[in-house]
C-alpha cells in the first residue's frame, strides 16, 4: 500500500490552497535552488533538487507534466508523457486547422507560451507546467521599453491567472523564481497567482540532512546536533558543499572554518549588499554614556536568557554625527551574541532591482536568525523621496514595515538603525511596536565623560601614555568636542610623538594637540540634529539634564526656528 509522503510546510500549503480551489497558479519563490527532502516508499528520505522534487510530487496526481525554461525548453520526466503531451496539443491544434507540432519542440518563449495555453486551458486534462527562472519570461520593467515578445508574455501569464478555463480544469500552473521581486508587478499583484515561499532550511531540516549525509572522510570538530545550529542561514547545497570541501582537501570542520566559510557564502549570495561585522570591542571601550550602556546591556541580557518579551523590534540610534553610533551598535552586537549584518548600498537604478535586493537581505536575515542588522545612514538608504525614485522607497519602506511588524522576529531579529536625520524618516516606520527603543546620542557634556571617553580611546587604539600624563586637564580643554573629535585629537598626539621617533604620548604631545585639532564648526546644524535626537528620544532619563525639562511643544519651536536659519540645507 502506497501511503502519502511527509511534504515540507511549504509543499503542504500549496496543496491545500489548490485542493481547496482557491487557485491553479502558484508564484513559488525562495530557496528554490536548494534540496528537498522525499520520502521514499519504504519511509527513508532523500535529498533531491526542485525540479524533480516537483516533478515527482506533481507525478502523483497528473497525467502530463511538462518542465520549462529559456534556455531548456519544454522538457518531461519521460517518453510517457512527452507522447501524451504531443497528442493533446496536436488534437487542439487541428480542431483550428493548424500544423501538428514540428518533431523538435520550440524552445523561445514567444513560441512556447501559446503552446502551454492549449494545454491547461483544455479541462478535459490532468497537467501541470513548471514554468522555471519566469523573471526570465516576465521581466520586472518599465512597460515602455520592454519588448513586444515580453508584452505578450506577460499579457498571456496574467490572463491565464484569471482564465475560468484554468480554475474550472485540473490543470495546475507552478512559476518558480528566486525572487518575487525579479517578476514583473503586474503578474505578482494579479489577485489569482497565490505566491508560495520555500524557506531556507531550518535547524531540525539540516540536522536531518546531516545525519543523512555521506561523513566519510569528514572530521567534524562539533557533534552533529552543533554542526546544524552553526550553519543556520545556509541552504543544503552550502552545507554539502562544505562536507565536499572538507574530504577533498583533507581539513577539520571547526566551528571557526564553518564561520568563515558562512560568511564567505552569505556576503557573496547577497552580492556585496551586506558585509558580516566581527566586533572586537565591547562596552568595555566605550567610555562614558552609563545609562545608555545599563539599558542597552539589559537589552543584550534579555536577548541571551531567551527573553524574547524584552526585546526590542528595532532600535533607532539618533543624534549628530562623531557622537559613537556605529561604536555603540557594533560593541552592542558582541555583548548581546548577535550576529551582525550591516546594509551595504543596495539601492540600484534599474526598475525593481532595489526591491528585490532588500528582499534577498531579508530573506538571508530570517534563515540565519539571531541577528542584529544594522542600518547606518538610514535617511539615505531609507529615506522617503517622495515620487522622484519612481515609488522605489514608499516600497522598500512599506516591506520593511512589513518585515518588522512579524512578531515572530522578536527576539530573533533586531534591526538597529541609526541616523543623524529622523525627519526625512517616514513617521510610520518610527513608530513604537517597529522600533520600540529610540537611544538619542550627543556631544560629551561632562568632563568626567570626556575624560572616560579619552581612557576608552588610549585602551582601544592601545596608545602608550608617558607615566605622567594627565588626561584630565586635556579633557577640560575640548568641551563641545564630539567623541571622534576626542579621538582626532589623541591620535594627533601619537602622531606627534611619532615625528619624535617615540611611541610613548608625553602631556606636551597632548596639549599641543588638543590646541591644534579645530572642533567642527556648523555649530547650527548640529543643534538641529541634537535638537531632532531630543524629539525621537524615546525616554526622558535617556536625556542631559537641559533637555529633561522641554516640552513637546518647546522641542518643536526651536526645530522651527533652526529650519529658518538652515532654509536650503533641511
Amino acid at each position: 500500500m502506497n501511503r502519502e509522503p511527509i511534504l515540507p510546510p511549504w509543499a503542504e500549503e500549496l496543496k491545500l490552497r489548490y485542493l481547496s480551489g482557491e487557485a491553479s497558479m502558484f508564484l513559488v519563490h525562495g530557496s528554490v535552488r536548494d534540496l528537498q527532502p522525499w520520502q521514499e516508499a519504504d519511509g527513508t528520505t532523500t535529498w533531491i533538487p526542485m525540479r524533480e522534487f516537483l516533478e515527482r510530487f506533481l507525478a502523483r496526481s497528473k497525467d502530463i507534466v511538462i518542465y520549462y525554461n529559456l534556455s531548456e525548453g519544454l522538457e518531461f520526466p519521460d517518453q510517457k508523457a512527452r507522447a501524451r503531451f504531443r497528442t493533446v496539443i496536436n488534437a487542439r491544434r487541428a480542431l483550428r486547422g493548424d500544423e501538428a507540432l514540428p518533431s523538435s519542440l520550440p524552445r523561445s518563449a514567444g513560441d512556447v507560451v501559446p503552446i502551454i495555453e492549449d494545454l491547461v486551458t483544455d479541462t478535459s486534462q490532468r497537467a501541470a507546467v513548471i514554468v522555471d527562472f519566469v523573471e526570465m519570461i516576465a521581466p520586472m520593467g518599465d512597460l515602455t521599453f520592454m519588448s513586444e515578445t515580453d508584452k505578450s508574455n506577460l499579457v498571456a501569464l496574467e490572463r491565464w491567472a484569471s482564465d475560468p478555463a484554468l480554475l474550472q480544469s485540473d490543470n495546475l500552473l507552478l512559476l518558480v523564481c528566486e525572487n518575487p521581486s525579479d517578476v514583473h508587478r503586474r503578474l505578482r499583484s494579479t489577485t489569482h497567482l497565490v505566491p508560495v515561499n520555500v524557506p531556507l532550511p531550518d535547524q531540525a531540516a539540516r540536522l536531518a540532512f546531516i545525519k543523512g549525509s555521506d561523513q566519510r572522510g569528514v572530521e567534524l570538530e562539533m557533534g552533529q546536533e552543533s554542526l546544524a545550529k552553526v550553519t543556520a542561514g545556509l541552504s543544503l547545497v552550502q552545507v554539502r558543499g562544505l562536507f565536499r570541501r572538507a574530504r577533498q582537501s583533507g581539513e577539520v570542520i571547526t566551528f571557526r572554518t564553518v564561520s568563515r566559510r558562512k560568511k564567505s557564502i552569505i556576503e557573496q549570495e547577497c552580492g556585496g549588499l551586506v558585509e558580516f561585522v566581527d566586533p572586537v570591542h565591547g562596552f568595555s571601550h566605550v567610555g562614558g554614556l552609563d545609562r545608555l550602556k545599563h539599558d542597552l546591556m539589559r537589552v543584550a541580557s534579555a536577548i541571551k536568557a531567551g527573553h524574547t518579551n524584552r526585546v526590542p523590534m528595532g532600535m533607532m540610534f539618533v543624534g549628530p554625527m562623531g557622537t559613537g553610533k556605529t561604536y555603540v551598535a557594533e560593541a552592542f552586537a558582541a555583548e548581546s551574541g548577535l550576529t551582525c549584518l550591516k546594509f551595504k548600498n543596495f539601492r540600484e537604478k534599474w526598475v525593481g532591482s532595489t526591491e528585490g535586493n532588500l528582499e534577498k537581505i531579508l530573506q538571508v536575515v530570517d534563515g540565519l536568525g539571531y541577528v542584529l542588522l544594522i542600518i547606518d545612514e538610514a535617511d539615505r538608504s531609507m529615506g522617503n523621496q517622495g515620487d522622484s525614485d519612481g515609488g522605489t522607497s514608499s516600497r522598500v519602506i512599506a516591506r520593511l514595515k512589513e518585515f518588522m511588524s512579524d512578531t515572530s522576529h522578536r527576539g530573533r531579529v533586531v534591526i538597529l538603525m541609526m541616523t543623524n536625520r529622523p525627519d526625512k524618516l517616514d513617521t510610520d516606520l518610527k513608530r513604537p511596536g517597529r522600533f520600540d527603543f529610540k537611544i538619542p546620542f550627543f556631544f560629551p557634556e561632562e568632563l568626567i565623560e570626556r575624560t572616560s571617553i579619552l581612557q576608552a580611546i588610549v585602551r582601544k587604539n592601545k596608545l602608550k601614555l608617558a607615566g605622567d600624563a594627565d588626561l584630565q586637564p586635556i579633557a577640560a580643554q575640548l568641551e563641545g568636542y564630539s567623541a571622534a573629535e576626542l579621538e582626532a585629537v589623541l591620535l594627533a598626539a601619537a602622531n606627534l610623538a611619532g615625528d619624535e621617533d617615540t611611541e610613548v604620548i608625553s602631556q606636551a604631545h597632548l596639549e599641543k594637540a588638543a590646541t591644534d585639532v579645530i572642533p567642527s564648526r556648523d555649530t547650527r546644524m548640529l543643534e538641529f540634529m541634537e535638537m531632532l535626537a531630543v524629539f525621537e528620544a524615546s525616554s526622558r532619563r535617556m536625556l542631559p539634564a537641559r533637555f529633561q525639562e522641554l516640552d513637546t511643544a518647546a522641542v518643536q519651536v526651536r526645530l522651527d526656528e533652526l529650519r529658518r536659519h538652515l532654509v536650503g540645507r533641511v
